[in-house]
């Protein structure tokens, strides 16, 4: 599960600052792989891996980002 949150801060009509917090997979719950399929194996039906398919994303721990942008 991500989620993320900002808030932007008015100082006049024309500049602003915004600040944006993002967390990816914010639980901390493993990705397990699909089980083994193959019927004659001694691992048949045993999960050997978990899922990691890239720096950010649901296979990898608990990640957190912070942005601030100032727009004028």
């Amino acid at each position: 599960m991500d989620a993320g949150v900002s808030k932007r801060i008015l100082f006049t009509e024309r500049i602003q600052l915004q600040f944006r917090a993002d967390v990816f997979n914010i639980f901390n719950h493993p990705q397990y792989g699909l089980p083994n399929a193959e019927v004659s194996s001694k691992g048949f039906g045993q999960i050997a891996s978990t899922i990691n398919i890239g720096p950010v994303g649901t296979g990898t721990a608990r990640q957190m980002q912070f942005a601030v942008r100032l727009a004028f």
